[in-house]
């Protein structure tokens, strides 16, 4: 009994949480500034489409999580979103009164894992809203896409993104949307366990400014570093295109545990801290 109340205090505090994240400056501020990314590299494409007379299709979102400097972008918003995380609200003292550090910090945490599918996932509701009537539903990539991934359009009209050509010629597009969200949702989410584990267990407010630089790793790595390394950088680990036999040592698999394992211990690892810290903080 004891168990379902604490499990039911995680989800009330989860949820209290989002609604106060909902209303803060910052979300909108974050929403606003991703809206405006998106509606900036879409311009060309919507160029393009309405230049050959074709539509859109909606499958965009493995193209811009599979660019370099689109999904550092993303993450990098993700983790200004989330950058004073533990959240320490209105409603923090009375929670923790009532159910306990270790309980406030899994609530935590459980905001963290559905709000960081919520931000994802209106990366692709922005990028359908933003096309308009310029899109098309179908089940295929499409002719607007793939003239773009397969013939040399792509330097007469040049875009602000690459097409994953090696995703697009062995996947369709349902199972790379789909493989894509939830790779870099395991990213996003390990991102703010991270930031949430370095400003609370240090009791300071850079853990966005390090998760940020963890980010940037891989601009270090391909510059500076052996390739390996791209096992341990976020971006990389939440492309498909870098996980599809180009690196040996990078698999879907791979980043699923990797996230997994890391993500786990830093969440232990603030519980215990919980656990034998005295006071409220």
């Amino acid at each position: 009994m004891a168990g379902i109340n604490r499990i039911r205090s995680i989800w009330r505090i989860s949820v209290c949480q989002m609604k106060l994240q909902m209303c803060e400056t910052r979300t909108k501020a974050a929403f606003l500034m991703l809206f405006l990314y998106l509606s900036g590299i879409l311009s060309p494409l919507r160029d393009f489409a309405e230049e050959i007379g074709e539509k859109v299709a909606p499958w965009l979102f493995p193209v811009f999580t599979n660019d370099l400097v689109c999904s550092m972008v993303i993450f990098c918003l993700w983790c200004f979103l989330i950058c004073d995380a533990p959240f320490r609200n209105k409603g923090y003292l009375y929670y923790v009164g009532r159910s306990g550090k270790v309980t406030w910090l899994a609530g935590q945490m459980l905001f963290l894992f559905l709000f960081s599918a919520i931000y994802l996932f209106s990366i692709q509701v922005f990028s359908m809203l933003l096309l308009g009537t310029d899109l098309i539903f179908t089940p295929e990539w499409g002719k607007v896409l793939g003239t773009l991934a397969y013939t040399d359009a792509a330097f007469v009209y040049p875009m602000p993104f690459s097409l994953p050509v090696t995703v697009m010629s062995a996947m369709l597009p349902w199972e790379a949307a789909i493989l894509s969200f939830f790779l870099a949702w395991a990213v996003a989410f390990l991102l703010g366990v991270g930031i949430l584990m370095i400003n609370y267990i240090g009791k300071t407010s850079v853990g966005a400014a390090i998760a940020i630089g963890w980010v940037l790793l891989d601009i270090t790595i391909n510059n500076l570093l052996d390739g390996i390394w791209l096992r341990y950088s976020p971006v990389s680990l939440s492309k498909i295109s870098m996980l599809r036999g180009m690196y040996v040592y990078l698999t879907p698999a791979w980043t699923l545990k990797f996230t997994g394992w890391v993500t786990l211990a830093m969440a232990a690892a603030i519980l215990i801290c919980a656990k034998l810290r005295k006071g409220l903080e």
